[in-house]
């Protein structure tokens, strides 16, 4: 790599770095408080720092280790092929006999008493 590939690399990163450091308000004035990007972007990257060399070790484990099994099994096969149920006809209708063509008047005692 030569110096100058090297050194915007560098200029990158260091630029990267800082970003977190900057204030974000127009004067460093927001909500009545001053300077404290700063220290909180600084205690933010420590932070980070610290949980990224904590879980390195775990991370390179798990880069080596094999990969977990299934934590389900794979479907049944399907059921053997069976011929269709058998065809059941439909009852045949019911007929019922016609109706007479005239009907009788009804009986006289039915009509007014």
């Amino acid at each position: 790599m030569t110096f100058r590939a090297a050194a915007m690399i560098a200029l990158v990163t260091a630029g990267l770095a800082a970003a977190p450091l900057s204030s974000a308000s127009a004067h460093g004035w927001h909500h009545g408080g001053h300077g404290g990007g700063l220290v909180l972007g600084a205690v933010a990257g420590v932070a980070a720092l610290t949980a990224a060399v904590l879980t390195a070790p775990f991370a390179a484990a798990a880069a080596v280790a094999p990969p977990p099994p299934p934590a389900y099994y794979a479907p049944p096969p399907p059921p053997a092929y069976y011929a269709p149920p058998a065809y059941y006809a439909p009852p045949a209708p019911t007929y019922y006999a016609p109706a007479p063509a005239y009907y009788a008047p009804a009986p006289g005692y039915y009509y007014g008493r």
